[in-house]
């Protein structure tokens, strides 16, 4: 790995511009520009900045899928999704699942079945990374819990449900798209 210089182009409170320089594989002088989250960006890459959550919960009516609607500035539209959040300076990636799934869905966490080591959503850009965490909840679904700042809906949704969202044209993130894709072809949640 070729050695990399680091200077800092903005000086904001959630994410930060970076140019790097570094030689490239012909030992060229290269740059490239990214976005980062961390105190020591590229150096942290392996520190998960965020968890996503993949909850269902189990329903008279069978196994559903917890799926948010959330406002997206980047976009200027909504995005589905799931839950999700920054992991807190000494939280542990537990607590911050627990945390993140009241807060934006008003559910209780009964059980984590999984935690993914960090993922990257777009390694051409930035240097953040999550953790997907596949959990199973219960509860009333409320938005009584919500920051200021979010504007998030919760569903609960089937198969056929997701079937229709997938074919509707609305606004997908990158770490859920798999995971309907895969529900909708199997006709089930597991």
């Amino acid at each position: 790995m070729p050695e990399f210089k680091l200077d800092k182009l903005t000086d904001c409170k959630w994410l930060n511009l970076y140019d790097v320089t570094y030689t490239n594989k012909h030992g060229s002088p290269s740059r490239w520009a990214i976005a980062s989250r961390k105190h020591r960006p590229i150096t942290d890459a392996c520190i998960p900045d965020a968890v996503v959550i993949v909850p269902f919960v189990d329903t008279p009516d069978g196994r559903k899928l917890v799926v948010t609607k959330e406002f997206r500035v980047a976009i200027w539209d909504y995005e589905y999704g799931f839950p999700a959040g920054l992991i807190d300076s000494g939280c542990s990636i537990e607590k911050t699942i627990q945390k993140e799934l009241k807060e934006e869905t008003g559910l209780d966490l009964v059980k984590i079945l999984h935690i993914s080591s960090p993922i990257y959503s777009s390694a051409g850009l930035s240097d953040e990374s999550c953790c997907m965490a596949i959990v199973q909840v219960e509860g009333k679904i409320s938005a009584d819990f919500l920051e200021d700042s979010e504007q998030i809906e919760t569903f609960l949704m089937t198969p056929e449900d997701i079937k229709k969202l997938l074919a509707s044209g609305n606004k997908i993130s990158a770490k859920a798209w798999g995971l309907f894709y895969h529900y909708a072809k199997t006709n089930k949640i597991e």
